[in-house]
């Protein structure tokens, strides 16, 4: 009797096992390669937005400082614009930020370079995190833009991803 019994445990101890090691979510799909990578190590966020941008975009001078993504430059524009831009040159680039992203984050492509757009319902706060090489990302954000913030936004970053020199 124990004979016969024992094949069934073994087989119910297997299913037992392999259901603990599957897992309801969905794997996130990988970043998708950046055919033409821009280089941020060593560069100033601040000097990423120049004064043509800045005068388009009614923003005072940049602030530096550093966040726990890296260093970044803060600007304060026409009540109650506030733009950030930060250079992620420590990790995985955009698969770092894939991993902590938002549900509600959109995948998308900004000037040919793959980003996750995050944004409040009425557009007042806007955030791409935008893959400019395999280990490195830009990480915006915008509150307070015209029309909205992400078309503002979007707008900002062509010039900036445009001014970013070539990496190798």
């Amino acid at each position: 009797m124990i004979a016969r019994l024992l094949p069934a445990a073994v087989a119910m101890s297997c299913l037992v096992v392999l259901a603990g090691c599957s897992s309801d979510e969905p794997e996130a799909p990988s970043v998708p390669p950046i055919e033409s990578p821009k280089g941020l190590v060593g560069l100033d966020p601040c000097t990423l937005v120049d004064g043509d941008e800045r005068q388009t975009f009614g923003l005072g001078p940049g602030v530096p400082g550093t966040d726990e993504l890296g260093a970044n430059c803060r600007w304060n524009g026409r009540k109650p614009m506030k733009v950030q831009l930060t250079s992620y040159t420590s990790g995985a680039g955009l698969s770092d930020l894939t991993d902590e992203v938002d549900p509600a984050a959109s995948r998308v492509r900004l000037e040919g370079y793959p980003a996750l757009e995050t944004f409040t319902t009425g557009g007042a706060f806007c955030r791409y995190d935008v893959g400019v090489a395999r280990e490195q990302a830009i990480v915006a954000t915008m509150d307070g833009g015209r029309p909205d913030s992400c078309t503002a936004l979007q707008k900002l970053l062509t010039a900036v991803l445009a001014r970013l020199p070539a990496s190798n």
